[in-house]
């Protein structure tokens, strides 16, 4: 029988629930008692505790035994405990977001040129740019929001599915696999080109038995 992959969502905006749910994982709820009704998440999938951080540590214990749990994401604003128990679980996303290609690196790995800058010799005004913010879950990457450039045309459909995937495409190739990612993407008469990527607050650890503690 298909069991979904369950993500257990620390932090659950409406823009991360919806991201995990468009990629076909499963969003699960970790709230303190008294906090509120998780964002678009039915109580079914939404573990209530007076103690989250603990609530976490027990999930981790038990995940050997089928809690069901697959995964866990949090934004940086979760309490102090929550964290200190998350960065607790899996050494590896840490590592994986502590590299981040500067420009010339992403040129490098593209295999193109730069964008035009800002400091244009003709003149010319800069290409506009627009920030894509995700976050990676073994591999997959989630999209949660695009900011478009002020001042410009809206894009057309096409135009905004090749933003999408190039900034896949270049997580793919930097070999981000956990964890928050914010690409600028230039929009260039010739398509969109990434021309800076930096880690953001978002953190991914796993729950699957076999990870190292």
């Amino acid at each position: 029988m298909y069991k979904p992959c369950r993500v257990l969502l620390l932090t659950p905006d409406d823009g991360l629930v919806r991201a995990v749910s468009d990629t076909g994982l499963e969003p699960w709820a970790l709230r303190r008692t008294g906090s509120g009704a998780a964002c678009g998440i039915p109580p079914e999938r939404t573990l209530t505790t007076d103690d989250p951080a603990r609530t976490l540590r027990d999930l981790v214990a038990d995940a050997g035994a089928g809690s069901g749990i697959d995964y866990v994401v949090s934004g940086g604003d979760a309490e102090p405990a929550v964290l200190d128990a998350l960065r607790n679980l899996d050494p590896g996303p840490a590592r994986t977001a502590s590299w981040l290609p500067d420009r010339a690196e992403l040129r490098r790995i593209l295999g193109r040129e730069p964008a035009p800058g800002p400091a244009d010799p003709d003149g010319d005004e800069p290409e506009p740019v627009c920030l894509v913010d995700t976050v990676s879950v073994s591999g997959m990457h989630l999209l949660l929001g695009i900011a478009w450039p002020e001042r410009r045309p809206p894009l057309g459909e096409s135009e905004q599915a090749g933003v999408r995937e190039t900034v896949r495409r270049l997580l793919d190739l930097i070999g981000h696999e956990f964890g928050g990612m914010r690409t600028e993407v230039a929009l260039t008469p010739a398509g969109p080109s990434p021309v800076k990527v930096t880690g953001t607050p978002l953190q991914v650890a796993s729950l699957d038995p076999g990870t190292e503690r």
